[in-house]
């Protein structure tokens, strides 16, 4: 018998796990109808994981669990039991221990499509998802930087692989504004609110692309960037505009902050246009409006009014992306 680690605390899983030098942990076949069925074998698997990294995190808080029919639902005081009648398909688990198992990236990211009420929330989960940066077991402190989970082709693989299953539609309607490659939660902000159309808050700008790596073409760009190729926050591909989030905090220290200077000094001389973008400028709505007109003005947009629901759409969104208090599990 298996016990099932879902939804919430699944991601909280999956969002503090760290790269420990291996591959990712492999999905495994096995069938929701082998859950454990009895409250004492629940609490039993919990005190054998405890203390294993990373899921102090998700055991630190009530747990929640996946079971197959409501006859197995039995009354725990640190369990949350969530009830799944259809068939999931292969790669849906991972193994952490014999008899333990958590939803895979991609399932998390179907559970929580359905549990979530803001579609924000779930289109941010699948920035983090498909990112490369972990968060601590507090759910709000980065802990360094691991490979991407998932991605969004992954995801979207899955989902169709999921007919019938609570939450399909509204994580592919999600997974649609969902980029791979984010390395922070304020590239994932910009990006977000960047990326997604007015009238689900943002601001419906043209296409870009996160984390583009360019590779430098003569030795002189190398020596000045020590290194052969460099990696763009958010790029404007057709209108040679980057965006690179430019703060101590973001970029890990001095001697990373002196290696963005030099990476957007590399890309000036590639003849493109640079803007260095500080929390300052996305800290506040107002300050993200300057920056956003300013960027359309670079762009070539036209800065087009928007009506009042629109605005307190946007207002919503960067409420939720610009709080650095908030918990992300």
């Amino acid at each position: 018998m298996f016990t099932f680690i879902s939804h919430n605390s699944s991601r909280a899983y999956w969002l503090t796990r760290r790269h420990d030098g291996g591959g990712l942990p492999i999905a495994c076949d096995v069938s929701l109808a082998d859950a454990t069925a009895s409250a004492r074998e629940v609490r039993r698997a919990i005190v054998a994981l405890r203390g294993r990294n990373p899921l102090h995190a998700a055991l630190g808080q009530k747990l929640d669990i996946l079971v197959p029919s409501s006859n197995e639902r039995h009354p725990c005081a640190d369990v949350r039991m969530h009830l799944c009648k259809r068939s999931l398909p292969e790669g849906s688990f991972v193994a952490l221990s014999p008899d333990v198992l958590v939803a895979s990236p991609e399932l998390c990211f179907l559970q929580m499509a359905e549990s979530l009420d803001v579609l924000g929330e779930v289109v941010e989960l699948g920035f983090e998802l498909c990112g490369t940066y972990a968060f601590g077991p507090d759910g709000r402190t980065l802990a360094g930087s691991r490979p991407p989970l998932t991605s969004v082709a992954r995801i979207a693989g899955y989902l169709d692989r999921c007919a019938g299953v609570r939450g399909v539609a509204k994580a592919r309607s999600a997974l649609r504004w969902v980029m791979d490659g984010s390395a922070s939660p304020m590239e994932t902000l910009l990006a977000m609110e960047l990326g997604m159309p007015k009238r689900l808050g943002g601001r419906g700008f043209p296409p870009f692309v996160v984390n583009r790596r360019i590779e430098l073409p003569d030795e002189h760009l190398r020596r000045l960037a020590q290194r052969s190729r460099v990696y763009v926050d958010l790029l404007f591909e057709h209108q040679g505009l980057c965006l690179e989030f430019d703060s101590f905090e973001h970029h890990g220290g001095r001697e990373e902050y002196d290696n963005t200077q030099a990476r957007a000094n590399v890309l000036r001389s590639m003849g493109l246009r640079v803007n260095s973008i500080t929390y300052g400028q996305v800290a506040s709505l107002a300050r993200f409006d300057d920056l956003v007109w300013g960027l359309e003005t670079q762009l070539g947009l036209r800065h087009r009014p928007c009506g009042d629901s629109t605005r307190a759409r946007q207002r919503e969104l960067h409420a939720l992306l610009a709080d650095v208090r908030r918990r992300h599990f």
